[in-house]
């Protein structure tokens, strides 16, 4: 099978561009032939001009269609996966792959189809004011960059695409994380369907990453608010733990001026997992709905235990003190509780890290997500084919 992946990285990468490229990885193992189109705001998106040309063309690209049109030309795919079209790309390839009959699925990694800011997230709270009522509240509330201005074509890009509803028809399958992403778009009134939930996964065996002696506490995620490093940091402040944190965002300046913590910055893989391995926890508090958190099966792989909030995806990962610790969302003092817990119970927590382990190899490995993908996209094609006919 020959699959064209298309995804747009934003300017600090994530989750996503991990997800794309683990996915390539196991479709090349299994004899599958994957072309990749990815454009990066990093390198088109430099200057005042970039940025007004994106915004102009946020809700189509003539461009960009041209681009995948030329390419399904040369290529000659099976079917199209999308992952990411924001902000380069914009929905007008999908215009692209239906007019040239091509099937398509694409993957929801975020809410961006219903909401400015992606994450359902404003204000220090969880915000979903979109659901029911106009995108058009995006722009009220400064929601995207905190800008009014920057906010309008990305409302208008989110009207116009009635929430994405009005791309169900043009893709043959979408793909989430978890029930929970499905319940959201099934909210708005997503055809059930039409969603399939493959969960995200571990390609590597990381078992040479674990240490015998491990110690503190590690923070490996994008500094930013909506992370929750700062409540992080408040329970650290009282507390007195070894804490490391790893990552790159906008905190990141503020956060290396506390010499009291172990800051290392963005890491490659393969030396965060050597810090993660070295941990004995991985606390991860979100304070927004993620979608899954790929950093949570690293920490089952290196034998790290993971304390998380309950919300969004991640009680649908962990199950409370059967494979991870969860606390109360935006519940600094929860979150202390659980924390001393778990360092006065150690024989627990060993518990714990032999439970996350089975949950890893029972759920989240290559081959079981390999089956899960390529029957996606043979479903697809097969529906794709059948529309055809029917034409």
């Amino acid at each position: 099978m020959k699959i064209l992946q298309i995804h747009n990285e934003y300017f600090f990468k994530g989750g996503e561009d991990s997800v794309v490229n683990d996915e390539k990885e196991i479709l090349i193992k299994n004899n599958c032939t994957v072309s990749q189109l990815i454009r990066r705001n990093k390198f088109e998106i430099r200057d005042i001009f970039n940025k007004i040309k994106v915004a102009k063309n946020l809700s189509f690209s003539m461009n960009s269609k041209e681009i995948v049109e030329n390419k399904i030309i040369n290529f000659k795919p099976d079917i199209v996966h999308i992952h990411n079209t924001f902000p380069l790309w914009t929905y007008s390839i999908i215009d692209a792959c239906n007019n040239m009959r091509i099937p398509v699925v694409m993957s929801l990694h975020n809410f961006r189809l219903i909401c400015a800011k992606g994450v359902f997230y404003r204000n220090n709270q969880i915000c979903e004011t979109c659901i029911n009522s106009s995108p058009y509240n995006a722009i009220k509330n400064a929601c995207y960059q905190n800008s009014a201005i920057k906010s309008i074509p990305v409302a208008m890009m989110i009207k116009k695409y009635n929430k994405g509803l009005a791309l169900i028809n043009k893709i043959n399958k979408f793909i989430v994380p978890t029930k929970f992403s499905k319940n959201q778009f099934t909210k708005i009134g997503f055809n059930k369907n039409k969603i399939v939930i493959k969960p995200n996964f571990i390609i590597n065996d990381l078992s040479s990453y674990i240490s015998k002696n491990k110690n503190g506490f590690v923070y490996a995620s994008r500094l930013s608010l909506d992370k929750g490093l700062y409540d992080l940091i408040d329970v650290y402040n009282e507390l007195n733990f070894n804490l490391t944190v790893c990552g790159n965002g906008p905190l990141k300046e503020k956060i290396k001026k506390i010499k009291s913590i172990n800051f290392l910055g963005y890491l490659k893989k393969n030396n965060l997992y050597k810090v993660i391995g070295k941990s004995q926890f991985l606390v991860f508090p979100s304070k927004t709905f993620e979608t899954f958190g790929n950093i949570i099966l690293e920490a089952f792989a290196l034998e790290t235990v993971v304390i998380a909030p309950i919300l969004g995806s991640i009680p649908y990962i962990i199950k409370d003190k059967h494979n991870g610790i969860l606390y109360k969302a935006n519940d600094k003092n929860d979150l202390m509780s659980k924390i001393k817990w778990a360092l006065s119970n150690p024989n627990q927590c060993e518990t714990i890290k032999k439970n996350a382990k089975k949950t890893l190899k029972k759920k989240y490995t290559e081959d079981i997500n390999y089956k899960i993908l390529i029957n996606i996209y043979e479903e697809a094609i097969k529906e794709n084919k059948n529309n055809k006919l029917s034409n």
